[in-house]
């Protein structure tokens, strides 16, 4: 079912981050059209969105809708609404807490499920199946509004216990690593012997003033390069199969934050208990010579 692992370096001007801009507001997705899904996917019928007086008679004090979509969770083959809601502080666009509300299409019982330490702007849900179960699950995000562009993502299944099945410790997982090594230089691998080896000579007085190496090149102390969280991650079905994967960019740095050398671009698997790497795609800066690349 899954793809091969693989590993390749492209060149890349870098990470584009879209801007903070236009965040949206409950008001904004009032009765705008809402496609319904079914758990490939694929898109079966449409609603006219939400219905704000009738979400207003349960949901908690100082709660807003934020995004809503329709698919069938539990597999009975009829759609349900699930709606994300959260709370926003007073006077700003800033969400500190979120919950799925599951709808159930044949009785419309409502089940609330929490979703672990998720906050931000622009939060978004997707539903589609991630797991092979034949019914949905919701993929939510939300921008952490840092100066990184990374986001916050949960992956929750929504069956009769539902489940987060991607969460902070994922979102926050190195499926690629980093080092430096003397004679200015940095390697980056992601395992299966697959990886490069780049001149970082261009930023010779940086690590110098840093302490990080000495004039004759020698690294002074053991450094491992800086991997951001993921920014926002998207539903793909890369092989065609109904399943879908994840797809998400994490940043790599050097010696800090702003030293940025690379990205990367990686799809994961659900295989059932973990998330897997199906693909790694290294985007070099064009400011880095690769000296050596085992791709």
């Amino acid at each position: 079912m899954y793809k091969n692992y693989y590993f390749r370096a492209v060149f890349a001007l870098g990470l584009m981050m879209a801007p903070l801009a236009g965040l949206v507001e409950a008001s904004e997705i009032d009765y705008a059209p809402k496609p319904v899904y079914n758990y490939k996917g694929d898109v079966i019928d449409s609603i006219s969105g939400v219905d704000t007086v009738n979400a207003q008679q349960w949901l908690p004090d100082g709660y807003q809708v934020l995004d809503m979509q329709e698919g069938d969770v539990n597999g009975d083959g009829v759609s349900d609404t699930v709606y994300l809601i959260g709370h926003k502080q007073a006077d700003s666009s800033y969400v500190d807490t979120m919950k799925l509300t599951v709808e159930n299409g044949a009785d419309q019982k409502r089940t609330d499920v929490t979703l672990d330490k998720m906050s931000g702007y622009q939060a978004k849900l997707v539903l589609r199946d991630f797991t092979g179960d034949e019914t949905v699950d919701a993929l939510v995000t939300a921008a952490s509004g840092g100066s990184g562009g990374w986001y916050y993502n949960q992956v929750v299944t929504l069956g009769d216990t539902p489940a987060i099945i991607f969460g902070e410790k994922e979102n926050n997982r190195d499926f690629i690593s980093g080092r430096f090594l003397d004679g200015f230089k940095v390697e980056i691998n992601a395992g299966a012997g697959s990886g490069v080896i780049m001149d970082v000579h261009d930023r010779t007085a940086d690590y110098l003033r840093l302490g990080l190496y000495n004039e004759e090149g020698k690294l002074q102390k053991q450094t491992k390069l800086m991997v951001t969280p993921f920014s926002r991650l998207e539903a793909v079905d890369e092989n065609h199969d109904g399943i879908y994967e994840l797809k998400g960019i994490q940043r790599i740095s050097g010696a800090y934050n702003a030293d940025g050398l690379a990205n990367v671009e990686t799809v994961l698997s659900y295989t059932g208990s973990s998330w897997q790497a199906q693909s790694v795609n290294l985007r070099i800066h064009l400011s880095t010579k690769i000296l050596q690349s085992n791709t």
